[in-house]
């Protein structure tokens, strides 16, 4: 199962290779495959300065992961909902997109997927990250279908490329993963055995506790 997945990322990880499962369910030039062609471009331009947790992979490579678990392992063929997983950091971290901008460039249904996956500033909660991360949390819950389905991808990519990161914030990420996005998964019935998979995976790679 995580294998599978991991696979995708390995067998896709080009632009030619991408655009070859887009090409097999939208026509070449059709609407859809070029606002697909569009978000591509402008996630990849716009991330370009950014690098992961490891200082080497490209933050790029995490958005176009989260694309490929919604196409090629979940099947979607909304080409909106594919441009709002290649776009669905983009309000959070590039400075000048908001949700007009987006539904300037897109559409109004890629850009309000990309709001309701958005964090808020936490300047708005007087920079209190937990009172922010409790009422994005709040708001998610009640999130149309599609945006819940594209932080659920996004949750079990960033859970899979986690190994670059201290392990404090490893069993951060496990905690929230319980306590929020695997009920999220068991409520819409989508990516609930990948993610308990991952956190095991997690889990087990965690030094023992000692014995006092």
């Amino acid at each position: 199962m995580l294998l599978r997945i991991e696979n995708i990322f390995v067998a896709n990880s080009s632009r030619k290779e991408f655009f070859a499962i887009v090409g097999r369910h939208f026509p070449i030039f059709s609407e859809e495959y070029v606002l697909i062609e569009k978000a591509y471009d402008t996630a990849k331009n716009a991330f370009r300065p950014h690098f992961r947790d490891d200082g080497e992979t490209r933050y790029f490579e995490h958005l176009r992961g989260v694309a490929l678990i919604l196409m090629e392992y979940l099947r979607v063929r909304d080409a909106n909902v594919i441009v709002a997983a290649l776009l669905h950091d983009i309000m959070e971290d590039i400075e000048g997109w908001n949700e007009e901008r987006l539904a300037l460039e897109f559409n109004k249904g890629v850009a309000q997927l990309v709001w309701w996956v958005t964090k808020p500033s936490v300047d708005l909660y007087h920079g209190d990250k937990e009172a922010r991360n409790r009422a994005y949390h709040q708001n998610l819950g009640c999130a149309p279908r599609w945006a819940i389905i594209i932080k659920l991808a996004d949750r079990l990519h960033n859970l899979l490329t986690l190994w670059a990161v201290p392990e404090e914030k490893q069993r951060r990420k496990v905690r929230e993963t319980q306590d929020f996005y695997l009920q999220l998964a068991e409520k819409e019935i989508v990516l609930i055995h990948e993610i308990e998979a991952v956190l095991v995976r997690i889990q087990g790679s965690f030094p023992p506790v000692a014995k006092v």
